[in-house]
């Protein structure tokens, strides 16, 4: 990589952007914040680069091969999500950067755990990454900028896009998240409380719990059942289920800046972005809006009928997937690229109706489209090449083969399948000596959230934690039997139901019977990779 520079500027289409040239007041802060209370090492399954180019492609976008690509992440955080990408993909190269040294130092001690060589974290400003690139070797494929661009002051954010116009390949995508409106307009509110009766406190764990009860007072103080109230409690109950360290940065750093989404697209398009479409695909379709509603708002250019769907849906965030502008984005759908792509599904099959995991359901009529579903069902967690599936169909149906890919791809429109650009390959049968992803292996000593070969978190419970690091490889099962009572032992036994089993005589034939199915559960999770 050249020289990152610390000053100057770069043409900003008939602007000038400039690169401030020391650490401003605001960036100290920030850096500071980070340093005392570090951001929670989230998972994004949207930033996976099987699922930008699958999206990209089938919006008539070449994006390059996840197999072999380069990955940058800006604000990276401590980086899980990067590290995580970098053991799914070995053949592709990763780079990070963070404001937060802390953050880095934690990444790179995993990194080195795991003893990755595609991967680098660096400490330092996304402004200093603002740089024409003067070779391939120093643009990327895919850049991700996932919890940054609200977050951080104007001069990081215009660099974040500054850095998508420079630094993205002919054909790369950049997937930036953002917090939008109208939806924070009601977020704002409560931030506004409980930053206004926070004020002054420098301890974060006492300025949350300060700022949460004046919202909670302010909540219980106002009329049963009027809007006020219940925009208020639908603002606690979001806060009680968020992770602390997300709230102190989400709802009490100095900067928190949503926009309207064509206020982003306006943005993007001074740096010679445009939008392609959402990283989650359920974001994109009409799904809740009644159907004279949808065909208005199919009737409208690109960017005012997403505005608009916003507005209909209260919209509070978006993970939105650009290119550049040069490049000819498709707004219908091409159901054609999906024939080079792997499908995979959580949902369940019961005769006809299909129902998935995020609760949408829906009807299965033909009865090839009942057989690949029913392939995908059993293959889960590992996906399905397309034309694996279109094997199922006898070579003198044409007219079958016809109806499953357009099933598979209503399918896929509406979230009940899935499908990526690269294949999930996981063990689905569990072998003589287990043996679980060596991240998750580590992981579980970290917190009780895992990644599995889906670029998907999953919570685990002390006990399961404890059976994914003694999958080693190594331990048949007796042993781990002899591990999982040994554990239980020494943590005042396992909860079977309501009770607790206690003493080796009564555990012993409990953890027997459960093993197997234990382990076919972490499989079924796509934890195991042997």
């Amino acid at each position: 990589m050249s020289p990152i520079i610390s000053s100057g500027s770069i043409i900003q289409g008939c602007e000038r952007f400039s690169v401030p040239a020391d650490h401003s007041p605001s960036i100290v802060k920030l850096m500071s914040n980070y340093d005392k209370v570090p951001y929670p090492d989230f998972i994004h399954p949207a930033t996976l680069p099987g699922n930008m180019a699958a999206i990209a492609r089938l919006h008539g976008v070449n994006a390059p091969s996840p197999e072999s690509c380069r990955v940058l992440e800006l604000a990276c955080g401590p980086g899980g999500n990067l590290i995580s990408l970098a053991t799914l993909l070995p053949n592709s190269h990763f780079e990070g950067i963070d404001l937060a040294a802390g953050h880095v130092k934690t990444g790179n001690s995993m990194i080195g755990k795991l003893g990755l060589s595609n991967i680098q974290l660096h400490h330092g400003r996304i402004e200093d990454w603002v740089t024409e690139a003067d070779s391939d070797e120093e643009r990327f494929d895919y850049i991700i900028a996932h919890g940054a661009y609200s977050w951080v002051p104007e001069e990081a954010r215009q660099a974040i896009l500054a850095i998508c116009q420079l630094r993205l390949s002919d054909n790369g995508v950049a997937l930036i998240s953002y917090n939008t409106y109208p939806g924070w307009h009601q977020r704002q509110m409560a931030r506004d409380i409980m930053r206004y009766h926070a004020d002054g406190i420098e301890d974060p764990q006492t300025r949350l719990r300060h700022g949460k009860a004046l919202l909670s007072s302010v909540a219980q103080n106002v009329p049963q059942g009027s809007a006020y109230r219940v925009a208020l409690e639908e603002e606690l109950k979001a806060l009680d289920q968020a992770n602390e360290a997300y709230i102190s940065h989400e709802q009490f750093e100095d900067t928190n800046r949503p926009c309207y989404f064509h206020e982003f697209a306006t943005e993007a398009a001074s740096h010679c972005l445009q939008t392609i479409a959402e990283a989650d695909w359920g974001d994109s379709t009409y799904e809740q809006v009644r159907p004279d509603v949808a065909s208005a708002l199919a009737s409208l250019p690109k960017i005012r009928r997403a505005q608009t769907l916003d507005f209909f849906r209260r919209r509070t965030f978006r993970q939105t997937l650009l290119c550049r502008d040069s490049v000819a984005v498709s707004e219908q759908l091409q159901s054609s690229a999906m024939e080079s792509m792997h499908f995979v599904t959580s949902s369940k099959l019961e005769g006809d109706q299909i129902t998935g995991s995020n609760g949408l359901s829906g009807t299965v009529d033909h009865p090839v489209t009942q057989a690949a579903i029913g392939r995908l069902v059993d293959q889960y967690p590992s996906s399905i090449r397309c034309e694996e599936l279109c094997a199922i169909v006898d070579s003198q149906e044409p007219d079958s083969i016809a109806t499953l890919k357009a099933d598979l791809f209503n399918l896929v429109c509406v979230g009940l399948v899935s499908v990526s650009a690269s294949p999930t390959e996981a063990c689905r049968e569990v072998s003589s000596h287990p043996r679980a992803t060596a991240l998750s292996r580590e992981q579980v000593l970290l917190g009780d959230t895992v990644t599995n070969l889906r670029h998907q978190p999953i919570r685990l419970d002390d006990t399961t934690a404890h059976l994914v690091r003694c999958c080693d490889g190594q331990s048949d099962h007796a042993s781990l039997i002899e591990s999982m009572i040994a554990y239980a032992m020494a943590n005042g036994g396992l909860v079977e139901g309501e009770q607790v089993i206690t003493g080796e005589e009564n555990l012993r034939p409990l953890v027997n019977s459960k093993m197997t199915s234990n382990l076919q559960r972490l499989a079924a999770m796509a934890l195991l990779v042997g």
